[in-house]
């Protein structure tokens, strides 16, 4: 940022702060929608809002409605995995969930993107589907944490943990 002011930083900063909460408010919403009413539209309808301004973005820069909304639900993998730590069973469980509440084939799509609830050295490997997945990489992703969040409740059943956990570590 070479040439910028201090307050032009600080204001980007601001700006950056402010897209990542909104972001991380479409999507606890679409992961408390799927908790209610379980089913693979409300993660879709969210990531499709999301991702309506990459329409406008060249083919070959990064789209910054998926990057953001991949960077929010990283982040609560990230948040989901530590707490879990002790958890092995943290992935079955959680594909068992969306298997039985959403139905075996969004659990299927789901097992491409969970490796990172596991381990995050295979965070890399989740990459490879993205294209496959399509606007069902993202969902899927909204789908693990609302099964998580249904097999390791917090004591407020209202909470997305994963969102509250990630965000005191920012």
């Amino acid at each position: 940022m070479a040439g910028t002011t201090p307050n032009a930083r600080r204001s980007a900063g601001a700006e950056l702060r402010n897209a990542y909460r909104m972001v991380s408010d479409v999507l606890a919403g679409a992961v408390r929608e799927t908790l209610a009413a379980p089913g693979p539209d409300p993660a879709r309808f969210a990531v499709r809002r999301l991702t309506a301004v990459d329409r406008d973005v060249p083919p070959d820069a990064t789209p910054p409605g998926w990057s953001l909304a991949f960077l929010v639900l990283a982040d609560w993998y990230d948040a989901a995995r530590a707490a879990l730590v002790d958890h092995d069973d943290r992935a079955e469980r959680a594909l068992a969930w969306i298997g039985q509440n959403l139905g075996p084939r969004y659990a299927a799509r789901a097992r491409y993107t969970i490796a990172p609830l596991v381990d995050p050295a295979d965070a890399r490997e989740t990459s490879h589907y993205v294209d496959a997945l399509g606007v069902d990489f993202l969902a899927s992703m909204v789908w693990t944490v609302a099964a998580v969040v249904a097999e390791f409740p917090a004591e407020d059943a209202a909470e997305v943990w994963p969102r509250t956990r990630a965000d005191a570590a920012r």
